[in-house]
């Protein structure tokens, strides 16, 4: 099986997330995922919306069309040359850990979210030990997979922000940490391929996540030892004609059982790689 080789595996330490524009349109992109969430009817579906409740929900939407998880296939495209980055938030010269307007109504968007679909699911998911397929779904009315994807690759990333990325996270596993994970793992590959993707892993894996039926996807970087470091991973790759093969034991995997797509970490020549495995 060939693998795809990205960029070192956390070599740029890029700042996830979202952050002002000056142009976006002055009620924020929060609030316009918030009513993007507002037309889903996955709320009634999981028996959450309060019958007291005024806010801006609305059953409008036509429901989620059914990912064929087995059937997928990963049409190439693109050139294999450097893909599109996002752009640094610009330093301060200080360290501000204060969110700007967009980042907290988005922050705001997720806190609800988390309230008044996550935990109710909670005890749930924890009995079976699966993430509902709806709320997996019902992420998409808010953007999580796309949160650190460019503008002009179908994401809605204006600059990367650690701000932005760590409050929406921790915002998410207020309502379940284990969920949370669950929701946030498709966006962590979709994150790393805008960063270090080239234009044609870009243009081959990017649409899926910006569609409606987002792959399931894990970031696989831990093994089972003591103090594991992802920068010195004991899983080696070795190059195989056009390819290359990989050999080692990874630990920790989000959905491993349903995922359609990997980022797997490993040693190629005495350096960290990251590697897209279908």
């Amino acid at each position: 099986m060939a693998f795809h080789p990205v960029k070192s595996v956390l070599s740029a330490g890029g700042r996830h997330g979202l952050s002002d524009n000056e142009k976006r349109d002055p009620i924020g992109l929060a609030v316009a995922a918030l009513n993007r969430f507002a037309q889903s009817d996955v709320i009634d579906r999981l028996g959450l919306r309060k019958t007291s409740e005024q806010t801006v929900y609305r059953v409008t939407s036509a429901g989620f069309r059914t990912a064929g998880a087995a059937g997928r296939a990963f049409a190439r495209a693109g050139k294999a040359t450097a893909g599109k980055r996002v752009p640094s938030a610009k330093g301060k010269g200080l360290f501000d850990l204060t969110p700007t307007e967009d980042e907290q109504m988005l922050v705001d968007v997720v806190t609800e979210f988390a309230a008044e679909v996550v935990r109710p699911a909670a005890s749930e998911a924890n009995e079976t030990c699966q993430a509902p397929d709806d709320l997996l779904k019902a992420t998409l009315e808010i953007g999580l997979p796309i949160l650190g994807v460019a503008e002009d690759l179908g994401g809605i990333a204006t600059e990367r922000s650690a701000v932005g990325g760590v409050l929406v996270h921790e915002a998410l596993a207020h309502g379940d940490l284990g969920l949370a994970v669950a929701a946030l793992a498709p966006g962590a590959v979709a994150t790393a391929l805008s960063l270090y993707g080239t234009d044609e892993q870009q243009s081959t894996y990017l649409p899926a996540f910006t569609g409606d039926e987002v792959p399931a996807a894990a970031l696989v970087l831990g093994e089972p030892t003591p103090l594991f470091d992802p920068l010195a991973p004991s899983t080696r790759a070795t190059r195989k004609g056009d390819g290359f093969v990989l050999e080692g034991l990874k630990s920790a995997v989000v959905r491993g059982a349903d995922d359609e797509l990997f980022l797997v970490g490993a040693d190629l020549d005495g350096a960290p790689q990251l590697f897209l495995v279908e």
